[in-house]
């Protein structure tokens, strides 16, 4: 009786087995002509070449390989096909006015779904409000709703009056309960321990400090020195006890040297970059995002924010550029992140524009791509990104032309593969 019912449960595990097993869905399977296939910025292009994804990653690289059984076809032979791109500095589109969280969220979602269609398949959010990037982040991990990877920050770490205080209410109002660490403001070290463990707890993966004033705050100016190297020290030793990156909104000499030798991983805008700060970044492997795009928009006239935004912006750009210029000839290239300083309001700038910027002031095109894919993935920790080859996540996109001959290629969108899947184009 024992053997016949032994044999009776080991028969109905076999069934339960194979019927499970029947039930698994057949792999995803894309089979991709390219006209010219760029696996890494830093290496010539291939092509004509096929690329076969399964499951969102991809399984072979090589030519004229044999089409795989139930495989969707795509004809890319016409185009570039290229890494997805990564903008390393963000923030995110919530509108005008004083939207409440949740209405901010909706109107972020349609932003990260713009970077998206537009080839950019990873972004650093350095800074919102009510930890809106980090369900946004969440979401598109679990697939609720469409967008790129995601980095976030949290709330940036600053000081009241100081680049990220725009509220406007009365002195009249019990403000204890807004300039808090929790919302990222610091006036102490215990502050700004605090302050991190705060973003840290509720989600985020990088922490942003506002080192100096800036262009885009009401109050104060690009000269000024706001967060103390006392206090810088003890966020960069903090966030690193927990393995993240700190990154540095810098705009003035002091405050990027006092960033520097407190620890920080990169350099955000460096408007006023020196040597020794040029040869402290290279001897440390210190990052260096200098956000070009958005100084030169408001240089032309396409950004059409408030004015002391525009005057501030113009005031500095003859030191952003050179800076520029500076780390270029210096040899920084190598550690040289793309990031737009954009909130992605669909139809506007994005790292693309950044790209094509960079190489209106002296990059190469080489440089600029690199920037946007290899260094970015580095500088965010995203191993699966920044290139295309075996065993890697398979997200890329199809560019009418070669960028690594015009730059201003990478605007030509034809396709977007993200994950293994096509993105649903807005791209005529």
């Amino acid at each position: 009786m024992k053997t016949r019912l032994l044999a009776l449960l080991v028969l109905s595990s076999t069934v339960l087995a194979t019927a499970a097993h029947a039930a698994d869905p057949a792999p995803k399977v894309l089979y991709i002509r390219c006209g010219k296939l760029m696996t890494s910025a830093d290496a010539p292009l291939k092509g004509p070449t096929t690329l076969i994804v399964t499951d969102g990653h991809i399984t072979a690289i090589g030519d004229n390989l044999p089409v795989p059984d139930g495989a969707q076809q795509l004809d890319y032979s016409a185009y570039t096909v290229v890494p997805g791109f990564i903008d390393s500095h963000i923030h995110l589109w919530t509108g005008a006015g004083n939207p409440s969280y949740g209405l901010q969220t909706l109107r972020a979602q349609k932003a990260v779904a713009y970077a998206l269609n537009s080839g950019i398949v990873g972004v650093r959010v350095l800074g919102t409000d009510g930890f809106i990037d980090v369900a946004l982040a969440d979401a598109v991990d679990e697939g609720t709703i469409l967008g790129p990877h995601i980095l976030p920050a949290g709330h940036p770490l600053s000081i009241p009056a100081g680049h990220t205080d725009h509220f406007t209410y009365p002195a009249t109002l019990d403000l204890d309960a807004y300039y808090t660490p929790l919302q990222g403001f610091i006036n102490s070290p215990a502050d700004a321990e605090k302050a991190v463990h705060l973003q840290i707890k509720y989600g985020a993966k990088v922490i942003k400090i506002m080192a100096s004033g800036g262009v885009g705050s009401p109050l104060d100016s690009p000269t000024a020195e706001q967060i103390s190297p006392e206090e810088m020290a003890v966020i960069c030793e903090q966030a690193h006890m927990a393995h993240l990156k700190v990154s540095a909104h810098d705009e003035n000499a002091k405050t990027i040297l006092d960033a520097l030798h407190a620890g920080v991983d990169s350099i955000e805008h460096g408007s006023e970059l020196t040597p020794e700060a040029v040869e402290y970044m290279k001897a440390h492997h210190v990052w260096w995002d200098p956000t070009v795009f958005v100084v030169d928009n408001i240089v032309l006239g396409g950004d059409h924010g408030p004015t002391y935004r525009i005057a501030k912006g113009k005031a500095l750009a003859a030191k952003h550029f050179a800076s520029l210029k500076l780390g270029l000839t210096s040899g920084l290239a190598p550690q040289m992140a793309a990031g737009s300083d954009m909130q992605y309001e669909p139809g506007t700038g994005t790292v693309l524009d950044e790209m094509i910027t960079m190489v209106k002031y002296g990059a190469t095109p080489k440089q600029a791509l690199i920037a946007a894919t290899i260094n970015g993935a580095l500088l965010a920790g995203w191993d699966d990104l920044g290139s295309l080859a075996v065993g890697k996540e398979a997200s890329f996109v199809a560019l009418d032309g070669d960028p690594t001959q015009d730059i201003a290629a990478v605007k030509k969108t034809k396709a977007v593969i993200f994950k293994g899947k096509v993105v649903p184009s807005t791209h005529p």
